[in-house]
Parts: structure tokens; C-alpha cells; sequence
């Protein structure tokens, strides 16, 4: 629904000939689309990591 209400924003403003808030609507859904989704975790050998830092 945010994606939808955004891309409809960026349109309108573009319409408008509103090209900042066009970019900054692109942006934002880039960024969105970008981020890890909820349960999506990294899993991280902390030995590993360790060894690599000197500790």
C-alpha cells in the first residue's frame, strides 16, 4: 500500500512538473524495495569474525 500511495504521489508530481518531488518519492521506494524484508537476518560466525578483527 505504501509503494502504491508513492509511485501515485511521484506520478502526480511529475504531472506537475514537481521533478524534486518526483525524486525524492523514487528515492524513497528505491530505498523500500532495497531494505531486508522482516525475518531476513545475517548470520554472522562470530569466530570468524573475531579472528578477522585480531581478538
Amino acid at each position: 500500500m505504501l509503494l502504491a500511495q508513492l509511485a501515485e504521489g511521484m506520478r502526480a508530481a511529475l504531472a506537475e512538473g514537481d521533478v524534486e518531488a518526483a525524486r525524492i518519492a523514487h528515492e524513497t521506494i528505491g530505498r523500500l524495495l532495497g531494505a531486508p524484508g522482516a525475518g531476513a537476518g545475517v548470520v554472522v560466525d562470530l569466530a570468524a569474525e573475531r579472528s578477522r578483527r585480531g581478538g
